[in-house]
């Protein structure tokens, strides 16, 4: 028991073991035995331990005390609710109540463990476990949104006051100010911790991250907590998080170097840790630091390959790296960078060989300098040489090429296109038209959601327009079945059918282009209002009014817009949220982008990016001919507003098991939250996004 109590565990069992061979019904030994096979990771044998010992001697509190602890270890939390119970029943008190309270926390019980916590406060109100476990449960309750943030936070304002010589109690007042966004406040509470535990990593890295967060720009400040976090890494050293951490610090603090062996000790401890290997390849580029460039592509080539990374991470991290010097006005620079990422792709992930040529062609289109023609003739040379690997490299237009496709359609085709577009007859209603289309199957999986949310922001008489590819006969059902919750949507519904000899994977391309191709039949069918065109598979958790509202006067186009970057021939612009209000010019490109999409579809050379594509091309040949058309970045939507989260999108893993439940019970979750009524805007944005986001994290890595 002396060596127990020491915690040398390691000499203290092989005596209880012997003194149980000698003895083996004596409770005592069965208990503490037990108790250390707990403490040393085998809760399951310190179970079986001290359930011997009540077998022997039922009448001790401490023996019911602890196996509820190893039953809770081994989550089987009922169980150890029924030997607590036992304990208190045997010696009621304080103690054993705090520990129920503990047990129902594990069990994702708050409210029924921060009753229990008050119960034993009442007993005792100096008390400051049964104040930490009251505090504990109300941060808890307020994370799931049944509680409020300020309760936590008096909580642990209070929990600390009991305890001012615990370590613990000041760093969890000092994280609850912080994540209550008083990180000022914080500092000196985590200063205070760390006085108290010097060498306790937790406490000193969150005084290095407040240190590095509420001073931003202070350079002292961040040399300051690149020491703190220098510690934590010296008594961490395989924490992949604290090196991160270090790395961030060291190039607040201006070390470059150190900032960048940081981001890479940190890949090398999480391959999986996408942004230290773009942290440190960027570190290694602007120092021009070339050969630990060309191994870091290595290195990232072979994480790649190896399946930490999603499988096109480098090309990504290759193009940020050579954007990033283009920006700097050292194209040179960037053509360095993309060549050892090329000597690594071929090395290590063959795969990725076409991509990065796409960007090294890419990059001579935009080279400057007395050879820009040449250059643009050998990027093009480049592009065209990429077709049989990147597809969708054939539909790239240059100069008037777009044009001659747009009047390769003829007017009986556009004519004969326009007939299969079926609708309802426009119903009446206020604002822009929101707009998505979709085929059957994603018609019933993620239209509900997107009504719902948009019903629950939007303002009376919101028009909606669906248009469904390919519905199934049941379609007028599953239709009704979409209107009956709506208040304050109008919706109209419109279908077609797709040509019966596409292969799969056209059939999947054309019906993400159906919305393109459809949108100048829809605008004329409802008299040309503003547009909101969304994915199907997204939330848009606010008025689209809103939208409309945010855009100046000269603002005809609210979309991604990403010209300078080097995937600019296919990225320029994402489809998932755009927003037009219907000038000449917009109007143009509309009919123009569908034009060309009908094109593509009657040769039946459709790939992945086209839609992408002949948007970004519509766009360029309206300009060339009418000039600038007026575009706002999305990125710049939400500080008009001041509403970060406007739009939420789904994830790319629609195929895998058991997604369509999941979507059926986000789906009811969205019912009941958006009708849920009392609570504000901001509120139920909040609960929005927090639902998105846990079915995203629930989403393998793609591989």
């Amino acid at each position: 028991m002396a060596l127990h109590r020491t915690g040398n565990l390691a000499g203290a069992e092989p005596l209880y073991r012997t003194l149980l061979e000698r003895q083996p019904d004596h409770p005592d030994a069965l208990h503490l035995l037990g108790v250390l096979r707990s403490q040393a990771g085998d809760p399951a044998e310190g179970a079986s331990l001290i359930a011997g010992a009540i077998a022997r001697r039922g009448n001790v509190a401490a023996y019911h005390a602890n196996l509820a602890l190893a039953l809770k270890a081994l989550g089987r939390f009922d169980e150890a609710e029924a030997a607590l119970r036992s304990a208190i029943t045997l010696a009621p008190g304080v103690g054993p109540l705090v520990a129920l309270g503990g047990v129902r926390r594990a069990g994702g019980r708050h409210a029924e463990a921060l009753a229990v916590y008050r119960a034993a406060q009442t007993i005792d109100p100096g008390d400051g476990a049964a104040q930490e476990g009251i505090a504990h449960a109300a941060s808890e309750l307020a994370r799931m949104d049944s509680g409020t943030p300020a309760s936590a936070l008096t909580a642990y304002s209070r929990a600390f006051r009991l305890r001012p010589a615990a370590p613990f109690a000041a760093y969890n007042l000092a994280l609850t100010l912080q994540k209550a966004g008083e990180t000022e406040a914080a500092i000196p509470v985590f200063q205070a911790a760390a006085a108290l535990d010097p060498a306790e990593p937790a406490v000193l890295s969150g005084l290095g991250l407040a240190l590095l967060s509420v001073r931003h720009g202070d350079r002292t400040a961040a040399i300051r907590a690149q020491a703190i976090l220098a510690r934590v890494v010296r008594l961490r050293p395989r924490d992949a998080q604290d090196r991160f951490h270090l790395a961030e610090a060291a190039q607040a603090a201006g070390d470059a170097d150190r900032a960048a062996t940081a981001y890479k000790d940190t890949a090398a401890l999480r391959p999986t840790d996408y942004t230290a290997w773009e942290n440190a390849a960027l570190l290694d580029a602007r120092g021009d630091r070339l050969a630990a460039l060309a191994v870091h592509a290595g290195g990232l080539m072979a994480a790649a390959r190896a399946k930490h990374l999603f499988w096109k991470a480098p090309v990504y991290i290759a193009m940020h790296v050579a954007n990033d010097r283009i920006a700097a006005g050292r194209p040179d620079a960037a053509k360095q960078a993309l060549d050892h990422f090329r000597q690594a792709a071929a090395d290590e992930n063959r795969d990725l060989l076409p991509w990065i040529d796409f960007l090294r062609g890419s990059l001579l289109l935009r080279m400057p300098g007395d050879e820009a023609a040449e250059n643009k003739a050998a990027g093009r040379a480049v592009l065209k040489t990429l077709v049989p690997a990147l597809p969708f490299l054939r539909h790239v237009t240059f100069g008037d090429d777009f044009d001659a496709l747009c009047r390769s359609v003829s007017p009986g085709e556009r004519a004969d296109h326009r007939a299969g577009f079926q609708s309802e007859p426009a119903a009446e209603g206020a604002g822009p038209l929101l707009f998505a289309a979709c085929d059957d199957r994603y018609l019933r999986l993620f239209a509900a959601p997107l009504l719902l949310t948009v019903d629950a922001f939007c303002g009376e008489g919101q028009r909606v327009h669906l248009h469904i590819a390919d519905p199934d006969p049941d379609i007028a059902e599953v239709v009704a079945g979409l209107r009956a919750p709506l208040r304050r949507c109008r919706l109209t519904v419109s279908t077609e059918r797709t040509p019966p000899d596409l292969d799969p994977a056209s059939r999947r391309t054309l019906y993400t282009c159906l919305r393109l191709m459809r949108a100048p039949d829809v605008l004329a069918l409802h008299g040309h209002p503003p547009l909101v065109m969304i994915d199907i598979d997204a939330l848009l958790p606010i008025d689209p009014r809103r939208l409309i509202d945010a855009m100046a006067p000269e603002e005809e186009a609210m979309l991604i817009h990403r010209p300078d970057s080097l995937d600019y021939l296919y990225n320029t612009i994402s489809n998932g949220l755009i927003v037009l209000r219907p000038s000449d010019a917009t109007l143009e490109v509309l009919e123009r982008t569908a034009t060309v999409l009908l094109h593509w579809q009657r040769q039946r050379s459709m790939a992945y990016f086209l839609d992408q594509m002949a948007l970004i091309q519509g766009f360029a040949d309206v300009e060339r001919r009418r000039g600038a058309v007026g575009i706002l970045p999305i990125e710049e939507l939400g500080r008009r507003l001041g509403v970060s989260d406007v739009f939420l999108p789904f994830f790319d893993e629609k195929h895998r098991a058991g997604f369509t439940d999941q979507m059926a019970a986000l789906t009811a979750r969205i019912h009941e939250e958006t009708r849920t009524v009392g609570r504000s805007e901001e509120e139920r944005r909040a609960t929005l996004t927090g639902l998105v986001r846990r079915l995203q994290a629930a989403t393998p890595t793609p591989r």
